[in-house]
């Protein structure tokens, strides 16, 4: 067995590649048994090989270092000593996946790759029927098994290429993480104080010109604290960092204290915030997690309402399922574009209204907290007007 990081190549792995390509003991025997014609001509088939890849732009670009195509060609006598010796294992395959690795490394990537391996099958297939002249039975078996030991090295450089555009995109997912982590940070500690001292001013303002100014100001500071705790939480659920407290709560309750945040907000903009349903709603959650959930939704619902509009929070059950659904009465969403809500910075036009969603991280990160919470979280619209966001959530035991 060898390891690249997490590409792990066995015996059995081998063997089982091997025997779904049928390559048989006589595919061997018979490219054994070329070797020595292969060799006489290696050179020949080698130069002609590069004579191929010097006659196309992209090739020559990569190969235009001093020296390279000499260095290289000594590379190719090896690889091809080892294409016709007959022995397909192991270490065949680590030195097959290696060389697809540095293949991937310089940038040559999977369509000049195999049709590289193709024109050398073809010059290989001139030379081995000029050395076989009219014994076309054996020439034939050997031109076969050469293909299947070919496409057996295809299949691993295509192996290693896909390994490290993996490990490509583990390092950027990292990074993206720690940046996003730095960022929030970063974010977090200024914003608090701002925060607390607009607090501080708007108490001394109250009555004065100046208090709508800062309440303006104190929302915006507000949603700007969602955004950046949106960004966090959908990063931590990435690697699997999120954590979740769960105690006993009421559902009915978190809703009113989330109304109770954006209720100024809503009569300032003129439309009409009201929670329905069930007064009390005993669920085993995470409050913290809950109540983010809900001002997105909320937040979005003011946002993307028409003035004169209604929003409502109601609260029930759903068979053995507590759920809290935000609706409202503004332009529906289109059924097409339903889905791509739920994915990050999607976005959706709204048919007729003039107005376009624009989801961010909010609807993305309302999932991500839901699906933690082992809830569900839905939108229902008719593509006209209204729509509804669901979050049910299992009652408390």
């Amino acid at each position: 067995m060898f390891s690249i990081g997490s590409f792990t190549l066995t015996d059995a792995e081998v063997a089982k590649r091997k025997t779904y390509l049928e390559i048989l003991p006589a595919d061997e025997d018979r490219l054994r048994a070329a070797h020595a014609h292969l060799q006489k001509h290696a050179q020949e088939i080698i130069d002609r090989f590069y004579e191929y890849l010097l006659g196309h732009e992209h090739t020559r670009r990569m190969l235009s270092e001093a020296g390279l195509v000499e260095r290289l060609k000594g590379m190719q006598a090896r690889y091809f000593e080892e294409l016709t010796a007959g022995r397909y294992d192991l270490a065949y395959a680590e030195n097959r996946v290696r060389v697809g690795l540095t293949h991937h490394r310089i940038g040559l990537s999977p369509e000049w790759y195999l049709g590289a391996y193709v024109k050398y099958l073809h010059i290989a297939s001139d030379v081995l029927s000029n050395a076989f002249g009219r014994d076309y039975e054996r020439f034939y078996q050997t031109i076969v098994s050469l293909t299947k030991i070919i496409y057996l090295d295809m299949g691993l450089a295509l192996d290693a290429y896909h390994f490290s555009g993996q490990e490509g995109l583990e390092r950027m997912a990292a990074a993206k993480k720690q940046l996003a982590d730095m960022i929030v940070h970063d974010l977090q500690n200024p914003l608090t104080g701002i925060i607390s001292a607009l607090q501080t001013l708007h108490g001394y303002a109250k009555g004065r010109p100046d208090e709508e100014v800062l309440e303006e100001a104190l929302r915006r500071c507000n949603d700007l604290s969602i955004m950046i705790m949106n960004v966090l939480q959908v990063s931590r659920a990435e690697v699997g960092k999120l954590q979740t407290y769960v105690e006993n709560l009421d559902l009915a309750q978190i809703a009113r204290g989330v109304i109770e945040e954006f209720l100024r907000t809503a009569v300032r903009e003129d439309r009409h915030i009201s929670l329905e349903g069930l007064p009390t709603m005993a669920v085993r959650t995470d409050q913290t997690l809950v109540r983010r959930i809900l001002q997105n939704l909320v937040r979005n619902a003011l946002r993307h309402t028409p003035k004169g509009t209604s929003v409502v929070v109601r609260v029930g059950t759903l068979g053995d399922r507590a759920q809290v659904s935000v609706i409202d009465d503004g332009p529906g969403i289109p059924k097409e574009v339903q889905g791509k809500l739920f994915e990050p910075f999607g976005a959706a036009a709204l048919r007729g209204s003039g107005l376009r969603v624009d989801t961010g991280l909010g609807l993305p990160s309302c999932r991500v907290l839901a699906k933690a919470l082992g809830a569900s979280l839905e939108v229902l619209s008719d593509g006209e007007r209204g729509s509804e966001f669901t979050l049910r959530l299992p009652l408390e035991p």
